[in-house]
């Protein structure tokens, strides 16, 4: 049975995730960023409220979704990101961007021309022709628009390349606000019990 019951998105599809407990944690990595209140979130078959049972941040370009209770070990999460619909048809810029650095033996910091759109997982690095791994016990991290590597980068003329894969993706973002009660086509207040049991 469907995890979603409204109006069809005008172009393409609601994306969805699952996720599964663990029973320690409560905070996981999302594939999109969304606020609360733009997700479709349902544990073991219960709908979860907005910013009472869930909130969702941005952590160094990686979005997660965090709970208010440890998710139970084997729980099935599924999020729906009713916020991702395109409204209007729009090409997605899939643009790459390169920065070039010179390395200087010391400086680990670098600042990048344009504000990632995408967590660290959407580059691409070399350092003296070698592709560099992101993460923290990686070669590299992200936060914000300063690239920051583990270890200083030799010095050479431009032997730092920081390509950035894509931009915005206009197929996974709406305005603020634009997903209303018409839109979604049920009454939350009016219908909760039936889409709880529909999606149980």
């Amino acid at each position: 049975m469907s995890d979603y019951i409204g109006a069809t998105p005008a172009y393409g599809v609601f994306d969805r995730q699952v996720i599964t407990g663990n029973g320690t944690a409560t905070t996981f990595n999302l594939d999109f960023m969304a606020p609360p209140s733009s997700l479709l979130v349902v544990l073991n078959g219960v709908v979860q409220e907005p910013e009472y049972s869930y909130t969702t941040s941005n952590i160094s370009g990686q979005p997660q979704i965090t709970f208010a209770e440890v998710v139970p070990n084997t729980a099935r999460v599924s999020i729906v990101f009713m916020g991702n619909e395109l409204i209007t048809s729009t090409t997605a810029n899939s643009n790459t961007h390169i920065d070039e650095f010179n390395g200087d033996g010391s400086t680990v910091a670098f600042t990048l021309t344009r504000t990632p759109v995408a967590n660290a997982a959407n580059f691409a690095v070399f350092v003296d022709n070698v592709y560099q791994r992101f993460g923290s016990s990686f070669a590299y991290t992200v936060t914000g628009d300063v690239l920051t590597f583990t270890g200083a980068p030799t010095a050479g003329t431009k032997n730092i390349q920081v390509i950035q894969l894509n931009g915005t993706n206009t197929l996974n973002t709406v305005a603020d606000g634009a997903v209303t009660r018409a839109k979604l086509n049920f009454d939350p207040e009016d219908d909760a019990t039936a889409l709880a049991i529909a999606l149980g």
